[in-house]
């Protein structure tokens, strides 16, 4: 399977979300077809989360890249009850659910 090479300059999009009350910031890279091929993600907290997110990013990219789907890694992942709203909804498990999530959004 072959990596769909990136034009050096592309448009992006940068979201935020929040998953167990850490802010995650999401930058999205599309390629000229306007498809999600990379992601960039972090957290003002620091740490360990931070470096997590930013290898999960990588990984992402790398699948993206591959022409793994944002929705068909977003099928793979946990997911778990949450209220929001004051309605039940199935949230992301972990932080790497929600930077998938984020690049279901900006698909769209």
């Amino acid at each position: 399977m072959n990596r769909t090479p990136l034009p050096t300059r592309r448009p992006n999009i940068t979201t935020e979300a929040l998953w167990n009350d850490h802010l995650i910031t999401v930058t999205v890279g599309f390629d000229r077809q306007g498809k999600p091929r990379e992601c960039f993600a972090n957290t003002l907290r620091g740490g360990a989360i931070a470096a997590s997110l930013a290898d999960a990013a990588v990984l992402i990219s790398i699948a993206l890249q591959h022409n793994i789907s944002p929705a068909d890694l977003g099928k793979s992942l946990g997911r778990v009850p949450a209220w929001i709203n004051g309605e039940q909804v199935e949230a992301p498990a972990s932080p790497v659910g929600t930077i998938v999530a984020c690049l279901v959004e900006c698909e769209l």
